[in-house]
């Protein structure tokens, strides 16, 4: 079983496979990049037998694929250490904390490694003795891919790059070369199946959540309908409807000038864009800081809580939910693009850390190993995972440099000759190329700004300038800011959706959140009644941009720029909110606050310079004195 007595299992990543240049690591790549390029086979079939070979481990086993996923959420038991929970009900994970995407990182390098184990231990030694060097080598190079669901891919039948699920998950079954030769088998990145119910597993089975009867499972779901007698065996089965998820990362777009424009990628370039937040702390995490301006109500978290919605579906498929997303082998994936973002952000505002006490956040829910109302430091103890087998946790200033976990992302290769002029490192022309390869990869508005002819059309701000021979566009820019509570609705998920028009959806904000008392333990979850208690106020943010450039465009909209007052006097009579919680049903939020924003973007026709959004302020004329919306103190409904 590998656990040695009472020794802890030591996390360190995937230390093989470096060099030959100093600081060189391998790369974890793109899904479909990787899997797609036929010199990758060997590496491909082994982490496919691997993943099989983990996911069929014993569920007592501590290094099964059951009890790796089961660190997130479900089942509520320790792993790798004897300690009861500070937050009881509450799992490991860290949401609506500083420390989400630092927790997540090893996490990650802890699933990584063990595939890495499984190759190594017990898949390459089945192979002829003269095929073992090869494999073990292919082995060594390889790190867990990232699925990039931002990334336009290219694919057959599309009209122009639009997002799709990988590949590799697909198709129900995968070809496979063991060392019997060819074999089809279960594809285990499809879903995660069993051959016993998921709930009798004694200690370690899963209990349902809501109505949503994960017990009964043998198989996860993505999309699944809504649990009730007549879709019983669907939810046994599982069932994964890749055509639905697709359709909601795609969510509203329309298609303009060759390319498709939509609001994922445009958020995540404001992730990357230049000085967008004030803060890691604002970066990180969904947790509202009173001090952020209206920029910081986007984060990382936020995006990633509308990838978890838009894959589980509003029928609560496993990714949905907190407790159970870890067993859908694709939130691994997910996960691993989360933590490339991080790292790119990271690269880019390389000063940028919590070792200031005003940097610190409380975290008013806690989990299974803090109490609810610690505040986090980059000291805080990421547990439940080790670094030696003495029982030393990671901390988030351990893991803040990835690549000494082994691994780094294709934006991401410091030692490459073009960054190291005359054997010096330069930041300067390090950044420059992330910018271009970021400006490449999601810039939507940017790229339709700086199309227009100069002056531009938009608005009265004159010509656009030149800079060193590149245009540079000013623009004003819009965004709808979210406030709200997360426990509102006693914990359970719900979604906001905003819509400019009547039925045109521009984008959506997800509360990716547990109900207090269906978190597995018998005693339901404190921490999740702390943040109830606490009031715990959460932000989302749309960026509507792109729609309203369309609706200018379109004739049959009342729209002919993008000043203030003209935009103020559409949306007052277009924009529209609802809430929404599971199977669709839509409900009031009494805690909701919606604002529409103004600020400048400033758009460089430089590929090496991210476009720059700033000086935000609230237009109040919309939302004022409507149910959920944003009012100046003393004029109706809404406050901040």
């Amino acid at each position: 079983m590998g656990d040695n007595g009472n020794n802890t299992y030591p996390i360190t990543g995937i230390q093989q496979g470096l060099g030959p240049a100093a600081g060189q690591v391998p790369l974890r790549q793109e899904i479909d990049a990787w899997s797609q390029n036929p010199a990758n086979a060997t590496q491909v079939n082994l982490f496919i037998l691997a993943m099989a070979r983990f996911q069929n481990l014993k569920v007592e086993d501590k290094l099964s694929f059951w009890q790796v996923a089961g660190i997130h959420g479900q089942p509520l038991v320790p792993w790798d250490e004897n300690t009861e929970s500070q937050s009881p009900g509450s799992g490991y994970c860290t949401h609506g904390s500083i420390l989400f995407p630092l927790w997540h990182r090893p996490y990650i390098v802890l699933f990584e490694q063990r595939l890495y184990e499984i190759m190594r231990d017990d898949i390459i030694p089945s192979f002829p003795q003269n095929q073992q060097a090869d494999l073990l080598a292919a082995a060594q190079s390889w790190r867990f891919p990232y699925w990039d669901w931002a990334e336009k891919k290219s694919r057959p039948g599309f009209k122009a790059p639009n997002y799709d699920v990988p590949l590799l998950v697909k198709s129900a079954n995968v070809d496979v070369l063991t060392s019997t030769g060819k074999q089809t088998i279960a594809n285990p990145l499809y879903s995660f199946k069993t051959n016993t119910p998921m709930g009798k597993h004694g200690i370690y089975g899963l209990q349902p959540i809501d109505n949503a009867p994960y017990d009964i499972c043998l198989a996860t779901s993505k999309c699944p309908p809504a649990p009730g007698p007549r879709t019983q065996a669907d939810w046994v089965k599982g069932v994964q409807e890749y055509d639905e998820v697709v359709a909601s990362l795609r969510g509203h777009q329309w298609y303009e000038g060759e390319q498709y424009t939509d609001t994922l990628g445009e958020a995540v370039y404001r992730l990357f864009s230049e000085d967008y937040f004030s803060s890691y702390d604002t970066f990180s995490s969904t947790a509202y800081v009173e001090q952020g301006g209206s920029a910081d109500y986007l984060s990382l978290e936020d995006i990633h809580n509308n990838i978890h919605n838009w894959v589980g579906g509003e029928n609560g498929g496993h990714m949905a939910n907190v407790p159970v997303a870890a067993f859908d082998p694709i939130f691994w994936f997910h996960h691993c693009n989360i933590d490339r973002q991080c790292a790119i952000w990271q690269t880019l505002n390389p000063n940028a850390w919590f070792d200031d006490p005003s940097q610190q956040l409380v975290d008013n829910a806690g989990n299974w190993s803090t109490p609810p109302g610690t505040t986090d430091t980059p000291n805080s103890a990421l547990a439940p995972f080790h670094t030696d087998t003495q029982g030393t946790y990671w901390i988030a200033n351990d893991v803040r440099d990835w690549t000494k976990l082994g691994y780094s992302y294709p934006e991401l290769q410091p030692w490459l000759p073009q960054y190291n002029p005359n054997g010096q490192f330069s930041q300067e022309i390090y950044s420059a190329d992330i910018s271009k390869q970021v400006n490449a990869l999601y810039s939507n508005a940017r790229t339709l700004l700086l199309k227009q002819p100069a002056p531009p059309t938009f608005s009265a701000r004159g010509p656009s300038d030149i800079h060193h021979g590149a245009k540079i566009v000013e623009e004003n820019d819009y965004v709808v800011n979210v406030l709200y509570e997360r426990f509102e609705l006693g914990g359970q998920p719900f979604t906001i959706h905003i819509f400019i028009g009547k039925d045109t959806r521009v984008g959506s904000v997800y509360n990716f959140s547990t109900p207090a008392d269906t978190t597995g333990g018998t005693e339901g979850c404190d921490n999740c009644r702390s943040q109830e208690s606490g009031h715990k106020r959460s932000t989302g943010q749309v960026p509507i941009i792109g729609a309203l450039i369309k609706d200018i465009a379109d004739d049959s909209k009342p729209l002919n720029s993008l000043e203030h007052e003209h935009v103020q006097e559409y949306l007052k009579e277009t924009l529209h909110w609802k809430v929404t919680k599971v199977h669709g049903e839509e409900v009031e939020l009494k805690s909701l606050v919606v604002s529409l924003a103004a600020g400048t973007g400033r758009h460089y026709g430089d590929h090496a310079r991210r476009s720059k959004y700033h000086n935000y302020k609230i237009l109040h004329v919309p939302t004022e004195g409507r149910p959920g919306g944003y009012s100046r103190p003393g004029h109706g409904h809404g406050h901040h």
